[in-house]
């Protein structure tokens, strides 16, 4: 087995020096992590765009001794700038960190990176066998999981997003074309990670508006698969920050720093030069401390290192010029000739420097406006083997999900920041190590090896390939073969779209001659139990069959009639006006929709509406009602064409696992062509029956038919079996 590890870069550096190539590994946990799942049966390779010329790869290759098979993309110079400093870094990563008054759309920026994706693709597929696992990693490669999936489809596909994925609010700032490019790009993956199940609600808010695809447990079914959503925060290697104390280096740095300030507490901030991280208001948050606790004044300093990040783009560049001249103004303001309550560095830090100012500081600032998780909180803490320090830390970040026994806090009130700087500088050695024991546990029990083999082992087991079989002619002897050998038959019929076709007004749907006289003729045989199963109300279905000698079961499963008619609700319905008031103001704003009211729950039809604007519109109700109806003992169900409202208490698979003991019947067969026919398809699966779905869209059944006549024809063929 192969396991590719697909990313934007490969994880080296490659430079050339006197004649000779440099192969230097890049440092991140990801490589570290992956090479912990090597085993003698696997083979890692790792793809992405080599950022070196592509005439000394060779040489390079030779000189490269990690344990990954690294194979590198060539692609076009000018090409990649589009796709990684414009659609990535100039649409993506803004948006995603909500600043959507910095994205900088261009059509040539989404060409791009359409070209670069494929061209991965391109390089990748041929290599792919048969039970190898892909893992995509980050918001560069959004299309990257449909490509694979389109010319291997049996692979498994995992997706890691590395950011925050925004509330939907954001998301449909884009234009549509690109929201569906995104959207059926990532949707070719089998598992879908985040690092916070905010960011899996999101995910799946987004796709239940745009695609009207309904989860289950974060599970979703999609172009004839089983797609996982979860949330696996990444983390760090616990044990090389943990022992950072006992090397000398380090050891030496830390020593160095707290001379240089031995007559003051250090706080300590180190990130990338970037808009999400907050320093402006981490500084204004400084200088208002200072202002506000003038006893500290001459008592602290803030080391504030920034690393060069993206410097040839403007609102980098902007942004390094605000932060330069924020923190001379607050030293010109606040400082004086024997103290400079700022010090900064525009540098890189190597990892003794790094860990001698985590280990020698007295806090940590982490104060990012939005960040998808935040490893340098992780780092931090891990490196305190004194579990001395405070860790202060945003509340907008993925980290703080975890560490919530840090000072946390909003990123954009500085007096906030200001008393809670206060907080950290007075909490007392037992509060501090307190504070951070349970923190350390947790990333340790949670390190950057566990998020490799979580996500690799929920990978393994995600694909769950459902794809109904063909009702063929073959298919269709082994049914009609099991219904007639079988003594106790349960035949189970969804009525709109199964037994008849949709109508406009739905109560034109009436029963054909055909469909009642193979009713009755079913229905007379000793050996079936027929049941209408439906979401239609009580009244209708007692109207059109009540005559006959079968079970109805209305409004999904609300109502069960089996001799008569009872209710399987027993809770108050107070839902039900003001869901009702809501659906009438969508009435009076959509033309051609109307509302069907009945007694357990509310369905409003968009059947005559434009099929688009009608879709567009209930989206907007779907979102609304999601809100609206929580916590009040109401679901959603999203239909075809319809939007209906009822008890979150009962549905068709509840109804009938109610109604019928299956260890009776030696043969069960459901058919229906709607969402709500799932619940049933379930339970039938479970009790070893037929399913059958009828028509396209995702299904748990097992079987499938084309349409209603086909569904008529082979209720005929069992009606000739006695």
């Amino acid at each position: 087995m192969k396991i590719f590890n697909i990313s934007n870069r490969l994880p080296i550096s490659v430079s050339k020096k006197d004649e000779e190539i440099i192969v230097t590994p890049s440092s991140g946990g990801l490589s570290t992590a992956l090479d912990s799942v090597k085993k003698e049966d696997t083979e890692l390779i790792w793809i992405g765009v080599g950022d070196f010329e592509e005439s000394i790869w060779p040489e390079a290759e030779q000189a490269y001794s990690g344990n990954f098979k690294l194979v590198p993309v060539f692609v076009d110079e000018n090409t990649y700038k589009l796709y990684y400093e414009g659609f990535s870094n100039s649409i993506l990563w803004p948006l995603f960190h909500y600043f959507p008054s910095y994205v900088e759309y261009d059509n040539t920026y989404e060409q791009a990176y359409k070209e670069i994706n494929e061209k991965i693709a391109e390089t990748l597929i041929p290599l792919i066998g048969g039970d190898d696992l892909i893992w995509i990693h980050d918001y560069h490669l959004f299309s990257l999981p449909s490509l694979i999936r389109k010319a291997v489809p049996n692979v498994r596909i995992g997706f890691f997003l590395h950011i925050p994925f925004p509330a939907y609010e954001l998301m449909r700032i884009l234009p549509k074309k690109t929201r569906s490019m995104l959207l059926d790009g990532v949707l070719g993956a089998d598992l879908i990670g985040f690092h916070t199940f905010d960011y899996c609600k999101h995910f799946l808010e987004t796709i239940q508006i745009e695609k009207g695809i309904s989860h289950e447990f974060f599970k979703f079914d999609y172009d004839n698969r089983t797609v996982s959503v979860n949330a696996h925060p990444i983390s760090i290697d616990y044990h090389r920050f943990n022992v950072a104390n006992q090397l000398d280096s380090v050891a030496h740095e830390k020593t160095r720093i707290q001379k240089l300030y031995a007559d003051k507490k250090i706080i300590f901030s180190v990130d990338r030069l970037d808009y999400s991280k907050g320093v402006l208001f981490r500084l204004k948050g400084f200088q208002r401390f200072l202002e506000s606790y003038p006893e500290w004044q001459e008592k602290v300093v803030f080391i504030l290192v920034l690393i060069p990040s993206r410097t040839d783009v403007e609102k980098y560049i902007e942004r390094k010029n605000l932060i330069d001249s924020l923190v001379s103004h607050i030293n010109g303001k606040m400082g004086n000739f024997k103290w400079t309550p700022i010090i900064y560095q525009f540098h890189s830090l190597n990892f003794d420097e790094l860990l001698g100012l985590y280990t020698g500081c007295d806090i940590a600032l982490i104060s990012p406006v939005r960040d998808g998780m935040n490893l340098v909180a992780k780092e931090f803490v891990a490196s305190r083997s004194d579990q001395l320090g405070v860790l202060m830390l945003s509340e907008m970040t993925g980290a703080a999900k975890e560490l919530n026994e840090a000072l946390l806090f909003n990123p954009l009130d500085e007096d906030e920041i200001a008393d809670k700087i206060k907080t950290a500088l007075s909490m007392s050695a037992s509060e501090q190590k307190a504070r951070m024991a349970p923190m350390q546990l947790k990333i340790k029990n949670n390190d950057i090896n566990f998020w490799t083999n979580s996500f690799l082992e929920h990978l393994q087991q995600s694909q769950n390939h459902i794809k109904a079989l063909a009702i063929t002619p073959e298919e269709k002897k082994k049914i009609l073969a099991k219904y007639n050998t079988s003594t106790k038959r349960l035949i189970l019929l969804d009525y709109d779209g199964t037994l008849s076709g949709f109508q406009i007004i739905p109560e034109d749907a009436i029963p054909s001659a055909e469909v009642l006289d193979l009713i009755t003729k079913l229905a007379q045989n000793d050996r079936n139990v027929i049941a209408i199963v439906s979401g239609r109300d009580k009244d209708i279905l007692e109207a059109w069959f009540g005559t006959k000698k079968i079970h109805l079961i209305a409004e999904h499963g609300a109502f069960v009639k089996l001799d008569l008619w009872m209710s399987t609700i027993f809770e108050q319905i107070k839902w039900k006006q003001p869901v009702l008031k809501i659906m009438k103001r969508f009435q009076n704003l959509s033309v051609g929709s109307f509302i069907e009211e009945k007694e357990y729950s509310i369905a409003w039809h968009y059947r005559q509406m434009d099929s688009q604007i009608g879709y567009n519109k209930s989206r907007e109700l779907i979102e609304t009602l999601q809100y609206f109806i929580a916590n009040s003992g109401a679901k959603i169900l999203d239909g075809n064409k319809v939007v209906e409202v009822k008890s979150a208490y009962m549905n068709k698979g509840t109804a009938i696992n109610t109604a019928y003991n299956f260890e009776n019947y030696d043969f069960c067969i459901a058919i229906g062509d709607d969402k709500t026919d799932e619940d049933m398809f379930n339970v039938i699966n479970a009790n070893n029956g037929i399913s059958i779905k009828v028509g396209e869209g995702n299904t748990v059944a097992k079987y499938r038919l084309e349409n209603q006549t086909k569904v008529i024809t082979l209720l005929h063929d069992l009606s000739m079996i006695n």
